[in-house]
């Protein structure tokens, strides 16, 4: 038993309700189960119910054992004084208010379904990686439909989160945020972290003074990464050195420097590896001014592709590397690696920003622009088309990735709407 399933019981109201009593002997009406309660503080709030002849409205909290009330602190707590009812699977010992009048407590044991106990158990202990595989297809369509859409929203509520932890450690400068979170994005998976690093080792500020000048863009970045710790045969390399060398006393940027040992080039495809990526980020920052205010000016993903169209320096169009020259033509920073940068910068800015403004068209252009930008593709997205659900375009793409990686995962089907339908008493999970 646990604490979640007996909140989708109560929830749901999946328990035979004949004859309710109280475990004291009193009678109980359920007018009202009340809301589920996500935050601290009792489990579902504005429930109405009757106790013999007397209406209550109030909170519910939920416990395996009535106990959990005291081992939880809840007697110490005065957000659970307006607690009308506590639902327990089994009550071990009556619970108390301060003023010595017992609470109310309802025993749900006895009162479940053998059978939705074990197609619970069967759902949430199997091991598949999708726990409702087996089931998923025989599920409504629309059933599924919705609970995408809420993965997906709740995907872009975590991430404009993590925009406003950034923002708030910049002040609420909203320009200095999107040059880290795109930095970040330009580092793709393997390399997020140190490129999020260096962004915070070379303030957007310094960066906007030298944006006329590619040479000193692309010295400020490379040095400030560790890739530039010594003169070499290479022109290049050295006309870099030399700017950097300037430029870092200049600044005093040489206590933040990076160890280039931080940058992951191993199992990469040379066309991520992070030193040609930083030079396609030295030439976007070159070319575009102000960041965040073309970003939230933009209006469609065509214009966003545009906006990411990036051209490096020569060196850079034979090269992946410092001092190795490529074998073939290197490719520009094509549309996937724009549609990467988009969908984990971009449209958090956008969702982020619109909840600070109350500008809720924001929102709604964020969400267009994912329906408009191709399905990703990998692991996650194909299990699920193998399961019969394929994705149309981001906006999908990006809903089951979240509906795997928080609901499946973790085993949260009981707060999953697809889940939810396979448990429901009338259905069955095989």
């Amino acid at each position: 038993m646990s604490e979640s399933f007996l909140h989708y019981l109560w929830q749901f109201q999946y328990f035979d309700k004949k004859e309710l009593k109280t475990t004291a002997g009193d009678c109980l009406v359920i007018f009202r189960p009340g809301l589920l309660n996500t935050d601290a503080g009792p489990d579902f709030s504005q429930a109405k119910i009757k106790i013999d002849k007397i209406d209550w409205a109030g909170s519910v909290e939920i416990h395996i054992q009535s106990s959990g009330w005291i081992d939880h602190n809840h007697h110490h707590d005065k957000a659970y004084e307006n607690v009308v009812l506590h639902v327990v699977w089994e009550e071990d010992k009556p619970i108390y208010r301060h003023d010595g009048t017992r609470i109310p407590s309802l025993e749900l044991k006895g009162r479940v379904s053998n059978q939705l106990i074990q197609d619970y158990q069967r759902l949430i202990n199997n091991s598949s990686v999708i726990p409702c595989e087996r089931s998923f297809r025989r599920t409504d369509s629309l059933v599924k439909l919705s609970m995408v859409d809420k993965a997906l929203m709740k995907r872009l509520e975590d991430k404009a989160n993590m925009v406003n932890s950034l923002l708030n450690q910049n002040h609420g400068d909203w320009e200095e945020t999107t040059y880290q979170m795109l930095a970040s994005n330009f580092g793709f998976k393997v390399n997020k972290d140190p490129f999020l690093q260096l962004a915070k080792a070379l303030p957007y500020k310094i960066v906007q003074k030298h944006r006329d000048q590619p040479l000193q863009m692309e010295a400020l970045l490379f040095g400030q990464a560790g890739f530039l710790v010594a003169k070499t045969k290479d022109k290049y390399i050295t006309k870099l050195f030399v700017e950097y060398e300037f430029l870092s006393k200049k600044y005093s940027l040489q206590e933040a420097q990076m160890n280039p040992a931080q940058w992951k080039f191993l199992r990469l495809r040379p066309s991520n590896f992070p030193t040609l990526r930083l030079a396609q980020f030295a030439s976007l920052l070159h070319s575009r001014k102000s960041i965040f205010s073309n970003i939230i000016e933009i209006e469609n993903y065509k214009d966003l592709l545009q906006f990411f169209k990036v051209t490096t320096s020569p060196y850079w169009n034979t090269h992946y590397r410092f001092g190795k020259k490529a074998e073939g033509a290197v490719p520009d920073f094509g549309e996937p690696s724009a549609d990467v940068v988009i969908i984990n910068s971009v449209v958090p800015l956008l969702v982020a920003f619109g909840k600070t403004k109350d500008d809720w068209s924001l929102v709604d252009k964020a969400v267009s622009i994912l329906q408009s930008i191709p399905a990703e593709k990998n692991k996650i997205v194909t299990m699920w088309k193998d399961l019969g659900y394929t994705s149309k375009s981001a906006f999908d793409s990006q809903g089951l990735i979240e509906l795997y990686n928080n609901f499946c995962q973790r085993r949260q089907c009981l707060n999953c709407a697809i889940g939810s339908a396979i448990l429901k008493p009338d259905a069955s999970v095989s």
